[in-house]
């Protein structure tokens, strides 16, 4: 088959893609991977054909900040990028799809049914998160609204109510989409940030269930995998991070992933302070724009980047602001976490990782060298956080959870083709 893959996104969103990607391309399918131009040297790095996908990701601080505000975020996200491009990005993927067998997609791509149905494919979506799938039985910590969570108690209609109200905003948020649709006298059709998402021919729910149970009211036709990881080739400061692993005790590591480390200009200074205050070594992994402390001893190792595969089994605890990505990483390595979430899906997580007893939780607006040193001398100091994330890392089999996902990819293709006798 010839199957294309395409995200929207962070280095979150690619990398599980390009999991997918290599375990399709080892099972001697044809791949493309179409993803934003900031990460092409990321994709043919991996020995995978790329393809450009509009709009480019805003790289700067201040544009970064703007789209991740806590209670804005998805909103500006939405209308300001994803569909006031949609023309662009959709013109992307039906150049990239030519030819194709398969379309599988990622979040935001809410022209995929469009372009498989003109090319007359299947398509597939990707779900990484609790959060993209929006259910009223095990409803989720929304960062624009938590307040809503704590409702919980009263039944499910606190959350049918709220989510109504957000398709009626989503559909405001989506009038671009829509006149887009018109153009190509197509009618509405379903909500694109709802049920429009999600593929008939098979959605990838790509968390294992101990993360969180399948529902009943998920929408599409859901098949659960378990976590992706995607193994990166060798990076520039490997020697360096592995050297000080090897030179003493195990340390913290302190991240806020590829986005939310360009614009929180305490973080870095707390996260020296905290691990100085507690005698403990540390990992700083900054990104290229993240503001730090002046004075840093030699018990603090600071990074631009390092693969956590590499660094976390090797950690006593991770602060990080609660990527799925991450969430993932720390789980698999059997470390306990604080968590510091922002927006979007990692209020969510942080609260998911919460309840599994692995990690504990710090508003961003705590962010102090004494909070932050409490919050790691309770994971840290009570076994129990570590023993929960040694059981629930044995539970993970990322080889297992590419392959199950390939596999769907391969019957949703061969179902369609029963069905239109190709």
């Amino acid at each position: 088959m010839r199957i294309v893959f395409a995200t929207l996104g962070s280095l979150g969103d690619l990398h599980p893609v390009l999991a997918l990607a290599r375990e399709a391309q080892a099972k001697g399918h044809e791949v493309v991977v179409a993803a934003s131009p900031n990460y092409e040297a990321n994709v043919t790095r991996a020995d995978i054909s790329f393809h450009p996908l509009r709009p480019p990701i805003p790289q700067d601080p201040k544009h970064l900040e703007y789209y991740f505000d806590l209670k804005r975020g998805p909103e500006r996200l939405l209308r300001g990028v994803v569909f006031k491009h949609v023309r662009d990005t959709h013109a992307d993927m039906e150049s990239a799809t030519r030819g194709a067998d398969l379309l599988v997609v990622g979040e935001l791509l809410y022209t995929a049914p469009v372009v498989a149905e003109k090319i007359g494919i299947p398509w597939m979506n990707i779900v990484l998160a609790p959060t993209s799938m929006l259910s009223v039985t095990d409803p989720c910590v929304l960062a624009p609204a938590p307040f809503l969570f704590p409702l919980r108690r009263l039944g499910t209609w606190v959350h049918r109510l709220a989510y109504c109200v957000g398709r009626l905003q989503g559909q405001m948020w989506a009038k671009e989409f829509y006149r887009f649709r018109r153009e190509r006298n197509l009618q509405a059709g379903p909500n694109p940030i709802f049920e429009g998402k999600h593929s008939p021919h098979g959605t990838l729910v790509m968390f294992p269930q101990f993360f969180a149970q399948p529902q009943k009211d998920w929408y599409g036709d859901p098949f659960q995998t378990g976590f992706p990881f995607f193994e990166q080739p060798p990076a520039a400061g490997d020697d360096i991070v592995e050297r000080f692993l090897a030179d003493g005790e195990s340390p913290i590591v302190f991240t806020l992933g590829s986005i939310v480390a360009h614009f929180e200009p305490r973080f870095y200074y707390a996260a020296s302070g905290a691990a100085q205050s507690l005698g403990r070594r540390a990992i700083l992994l900054t990104g290229r724009n993240a503001s730090l402390p002046r004075d840093i001893p030699l018990s603090v190792l600071v990074v631009d980047y390092a693969r956590l595969s590499r660094v976390l089994p090797h950690a006593s605890a991770v602060v990080h602001a609660g990527g799925i990505g991450t969430c993932a990483e720390s789980l698999r390595a059997g470390i306990p976490s604080v968590v510091i979430p922002f927006s979007f899906d990692q209020p969510d997580n942080a609260y998911r990782m919460r309840c599994l007893g692995v990690a504990e939780i710090l508003s961003r607006r705590a962010i102090t060298i004494p909070n932050l040193a409490n919050k790691l001398r309770q994971v840290m100091g009570d076994a129990s956080y570590h023993k929960k994330a040694t059981a629930l890392s044995a539970l993970i089999d990322p080889a297992l959870a590419v392959r199950r996902a390939v596999k769907r990819m391969e019957q949703a293709c061969a179902n369609h083709r029963k069905v239109s006798g190709a």
